[in-house]
């Protein structure tokens, strides 16, 4: 079982993606945006980091500079559905960042399971079979 921060400023999302990953067996903290987010890091250990890119207040892209000046070495998977950016460009920009594996919303919740699985062994390859 992880520790895993779940990220996204959309609740069905949250609530969905949560509820999987407890039922698969980990611990999930979530966060409605950025700023939050580092809140609850601040007091929180926690192995994985689930993150969206496009969020009000401090984006994504935000959170995996300020999370890896703080714990070098976590694990972060971006997802994203895209915004004012297509989403493809969103997560190759996270993935240069050093997020270990990204996923393109809407995603199979079997795609989310196998990068976890992935991102928890220290594997860093991206939802899509691509290296990030």
């Amino acid at each position: 079982m992880a520790r895993i921060l779940l990220i996204d400023d959309e609740t069905s999302v949250r609530v969905g993606v949560g509820r999987f990953l407890r039922k698969v067996g980990h611990e999930v903290h979530d966060a409605c945006d950025g700023v939050e987010a580092l809140r609850l890091a601040q007091g929180l250990e926690v192995d994985l980091v689930v993150t969206d890119i496009n969020m009000p207040e401090m984006d994504g892209i935000e959170v995996i500079l300020a999370l890896a000046e703080r714990n070098p070495g976590l694990p972060v998977i971006a997802i994203s559905g895209g915004g004012r950016m297509p989403k493809e460009l969103l997560l190759a920009s996270a993935g240069v960042l050093g997020a270990v594996a990204t996923l393109p919303k809407p995603f199979d919740l079997v795609q989310l399971r196998d990068a976890v699985d992935r991102a928890l062994a220290g594997g860093s390859r991206s939802g899509d079979g691509r290296q990030p």
